[in-house]
Formats: structure tokens, sequence, C-alpha cells
């Protein structure tokens, strides 16, 4: 096999191909169905928590943007 792979004008003939796709196939890791429950879980608790981090952010801008106001305008919020 390094032979054909360190040989540029080698071709894979169709059956070849097959075996190496079929192969390719029986070889993938079987993904357990609870592994990809969790890790949707993960990233909705990721989401969530964006969200809020987002939310704090603009609330402590919003705070900031009324202390600087309040202190031209005269005005209390």
């Amino acid at each position: 096999m390094s032979e054909l792979t360190l040989n540029h004008t080698a071709r894979l003939t169709d059956a070849l191909e097959r075996d190496l796709l079929r192969g390719a196939l029986e070889n993938q890791p079987n993904s357990h169905p609870l592994t990809n429950l969790k890790k949707a879980g993960q990233s909705v608790v990721a989401a969530v928590a964006a969200v809020f981090a987002f939310i704090d952010e603009v609330n402590d801008s919003m705070n900031k943007a009324r202390a600087a106001s309040s202190r031209f305008s005269g005005s209390q919020w």
C-alpha cells in the first residue's frame, strides 16, 4: 500500500476503490446516542449562558450610559 501512495502514476481499480471505501465505512466509530445527547445538552447550556452574559453586558452598558447622561442633564433615572 505504501508503494501506491508514493507512486503518482498509480490508478485505483474499481474493485480496490470499493474495498477501500468499504473498509473506511466499516471502521467508522459507532457514536453512542447518549454521547450525542450530552453534547447537545452542553451546547444548549452554553447558548443559554451566552444569552445571559449578553443581557448582563447590555444592562451594564445601559447603567453606564444612564450615569453619564444624568451627569450632563441633571436628571435622575
